[in-house]
């Protein structure tokens, strides 16, 4: 059975797929912007009207939601499908720490 992933369906079930939905392309559109803001040469690879369908290659299931929701809104005139795979990318930062070691000064009699 295949799930409905508008708002405007009608059981909790629904909605709340099309809530988490939502929040998942509103986190990768957010993610992409920052991207684009870092790699601004990406948009040569993108064409002008392009439609962006963002896919996270770890959650195939909002995948293949995704791609189904992309498949069934028409495309404006003049415009095709970009998708864009988004990865999430572990930095890891080195942080140094100082101590300090308090001792008293020995009086000299």
């Amino acid at each position: 059975m295949r799930k409905c992933w508008k708002p405007s369906c009608g059981d909790l079930e629904n909605r709340m797929n099309a809530q988490t939905m939502a929040d998942k392309i509103f986190e990768l559109s957010e993610q992409f912007n920052r991207y684009v803001f870092d790699h601004p040469e990406i948009l040569d690879r993108i064409p002008d009207k392009a439609t962006l369908v963002l896919l996270d290659v770890d959650d195939p299931e909002f995948n293949k939601a995704n791609l189904a929701l992309a498949e069934a809104t028409p495309l404006p005139p003049g415009s095709e499908r970009i998708h864009i795979k988004m990865q999430k990318r572990v930095r890891i930062v080195q942080q140094i720490h100082w101590d300090a070691d308090i001792r008293q000064v020995p009086q000299l009699a």
